[in-house]
């Protein structure tokens, strides 16, 4: 009866865990609108599964997660339905799941850090005093990590976005845990069966899969080596079946992955070619801080606290069972460094959230263990003290009163400092997570809004180029009035200012900064640095509106750093500042060559490809305008800089291509190059 009343009282806590991470992931869900790559996702996975996974081959993300957020909306949201609060609040409700199961999966998975050695080498010689002391310890270390995993900022963060993270949050984890159940009891195959299935669903989500899979593959490596040299080796421990089983599971995955690994091939190839020259990801003593702040909870020395718990974590884990600590220390060094030796200039630190379902178990091991050496400490001092009073045999007396000894003072009960470090952690986490609350994303449905009703049918909206401002505030307007890049408005400007003077039209813009004043422009700015140009005067003079969406462009390049550093002081999104600049320059660039100056476009777009190299339509463009006037040297180069970064474009044709422009046939090569860019 005690038993049952027990596991009640567990199943109890877990239940109300569950219950706080759904409330914590639902609230506010749709309160603001889908933001950058949210809108990517909701875009992409729109379309048919056989022009999604076609698309996904040029992004940096696998298909399942867009195939589950597609077939999903596809079933709650009308087909061509325009985008309201409900339907944002469908997008992101997937990843709501995956948040919540995610903490559902860590409090298993935790409970396997503690008892891990017995799990495995299936000792069970225990005494029964022993058994339900570990089986204790095994209960309070799923519960801290379940609790700090549903109050954890990063996790919040992301089980509230219509993106991957949260899924590769929660497959890595359940593949993990997967992964310890098969290796304790190996002659399973069904449990091999399900970890490499899990495994091909996490590959194909991010291919940051590959480092789960690597960390697995060190714990199944470690595992095997430790158990080797037990007592209990020779008659308990199958090693054949643990390291055929993890093979069989792995192989299977690498089958099912059959499909993928030309286009993962391809990526790398990319990778290889552009990595050296984009730069990384910056000094190591920059980038690993910022993964601690990402990781959390904030304020900066909270976090690191936190990795202090969880590096004592890995020391402790380590006396007990190495290989799960190897394992451990693995799991957040492999994504750590990877960026770093890769020079992956993409690499965000505070996608990082996958790392959390482990880094929180070794912590919430960590704190159970100190809880406990620390009451185990004032218990040996109370009982020394109380041993001392009885040898003293003081009785005391009216002339004689007690005095307040150790013993009598009041001490701290072992529940109570558990309870007590758990408070505070959880504390800490829920502070933090009240600023993912209160961060401002950029209102593309509030300025959309204002634009369907303040912009007529004739009007022109001129797009911005910082980070695809047409894509995102195309995706909530539903007005009649076009949207095009300044480079549109001026390939026919005559004829656009007759027909906008003709239908009294007037010409709006949308950016991410906030454009020069003008007597003849009002500007709006919506939260999140969302700028509405709204025209205060009608303006029909082709001269006048050239060079006003001239200087729009010049503008952007101007601010294309400062705005990429305030966007990421505000936690938002974490823009590369070059490629922000690179697309204005190019915009800038394409815009001089549609008013008939490309002469003066060669300086941005020689600028745009100097300081984001890897960029082959940057040097298309280039080529394009250095062969338009003539210099036929400086475009065979510029066409040869754009397929060296363009795998897809390699080949023996342009292998022949580069001999030539070798060779100085600067004509024959630029032919050449058209005919490799035109076949692709």
């Amino acid at each position: 009866m005690q038993r049952n009343n027990s596991q009640f009282t567990i199943h109890y806590s877990l239940f109300t865990i569950l219950l706080l991470s759904l409330a914590l992931n639902l609230y506010a869900l749709s309160a603001e609108n889908l933001w950058e790559d949210e809108i990517f996702t909701a875009i992409f996975a729109s379309q048919s599964p056989v022009q999604l996974i076609e698309w996904t081959k040029d992004d940096i993300h696998p298909p399942l997660y867009y195939l589950i957020a597609g077939a999903f909306t596809r079933l709650t949201v009308p087909p061509d339905a325009a985008p309201t609060p409900a339907s944002d609040w469908l997008w992101r409700f997937p990843s709501v799941i995956a948040g919540v199961l995610t903490v559902a999966v860590t409090y298993k998975l935790a409970g396997q850090v503690p008892s891990v050695r017995c799990q495995v080498s299936r000792i069970t010689h225990h005494s029964p005093r022993t058994t339900h002391h570990a089986s204790r310890i095994t209960h309070h270390v799923s519960h801290v990590a379940a609790l700090l995993l549903a109050l954890a900022p990063i996790a919040i963060k992301y089980s509230q976005e219509a993106r991957m993270h949260a899924l590769f949050m929660f497959i890595s984890a359940f593949s993990t845990w997967l992964l310890f159940r098969a290796l304790a009891r190996p002659n399973q195959w069904p449990r091999w069966l399900a970890y490499a299935l899990a495994t091909t669903a996490n590959i194909y989500t991010m291919y940051f899969g590959f480092l789960i899979l690597a960390a697995q593959t060190s714990l199944m490596l470690f595992t095997i080596y430790d158990l080797r040299f037990t007592i209990y080796a020779s008659r308990l421990t199958p090693h054949a079946s643990r390291f055929f089983g993890f093979a069989a599971s792995v192989a299977l995955a690498c089958l099912l992955y059959l499909p993928w690994w030309p286009v993962l091939f391809a990526i790398l190839q990319k990778r290889a070619a552009v990595g050296a020259i984009e730069g990384g990801v910056g000094s190591p003593l920059a980038f690993v801080p910022g993964v601690v702040r990402a990781l959390g909870p904030l304020p900066e020395p909270v976090a690191w606290g936190f990795l202090g718990l969880f590096l004592i974590g890995v020391i402790l884990l380590a006396r007990r069972a190495w290989p799960v600590a190897a394992f451990a220390a693995l799991w957040l060094a492999l994504p750590v460094a990877l960026p770093i030796v890769l020079g992956d200039p993409r690499a965000l630190q505070f996608r990082y959230a996958f790392v959390l379902p482990v880094y929180l178990a070794v912590i919430g091991y960590a704190v159970v263990r100190i809880s406990k050496w620390a009451n185990e400490r004032m218990v040996s001092k109370s009982r020394s003290v109380a041993k001392l009073e009885q040898q003293s045999n003081l009785q005391p007396s009216p002339s004689n009163p007690p005095t307040l000894q150790p013993s009598n003072l009041p001490t701290l009960q072992p529940s109570n400092l558990l309870t007590y470090s758990i408070w505070l952690l959880a504390t800490l986490s829920f502070i933090a997570t009240l600023g993912i609350y209160g961060q401002t994303k950029p209102d593309w449905r509030g300025a959309a809004a204002y634009l369907d009703e303040h912009a007529g049918p004739n009007d022109l909206i001129l797009i911005g180029p910082l980070w695809d401002e047409g894509r995102f505030i195309d995706y909530y307007y539903r007005g009649q009035a076009q949207l095009l890049t300044p480079a549109a408005l001026l390939t026919n400007i005559e004829g656009r200012a007759e027909t906008l003077r003709t239908t009294g039209g007037r010409v709006w813009a949308v950016n991410r900064f906030k454009p020069a004043e003008s007597p003849a422009v009002k500007q709006l700015v919506f939260p999140g640095g969302v700028v509405v140009s709204a025209p205060q005067l009608a303006i029909y003079e082709p001269a006048i509106l050239a060079e006003a969406a001239l200087d729009l462009a010049h503008q952007a390049v101007d601010a294309a750093y400062p705005w990429a550093a305030e966007m990421e002081a505000q936690g938002v999104l974490n823009p590369d500042p070059r490629t922000a600049r690179a697309a204005a320059l190019r915009t800038w660039g394409d815009a001089l060559v549609a008013a008939g100056r490309p002469q003066e476009a060669i300086e941005p777009y020689q600028t745009a490809v100097d300081s984001f190299p890897g960029w082959p339509s940057g040097w298309k463009a280039l080529a394009e305008t250095q062969e338009a006037l003539g210099n036929l040297a400086a475009a065979a180069e510029a066409y040869r800089q754009a397929v060296v970064y363009n795998p897809k474009w390699h080949g023996p044709a342009a292998d022949e291509a580069a001999a030539l422009v070798a060779a100085g046939q600067w004509t024959e090569a630029v032919e050449k190059y058209h005919q490799i860019i035109e076949a692709k």
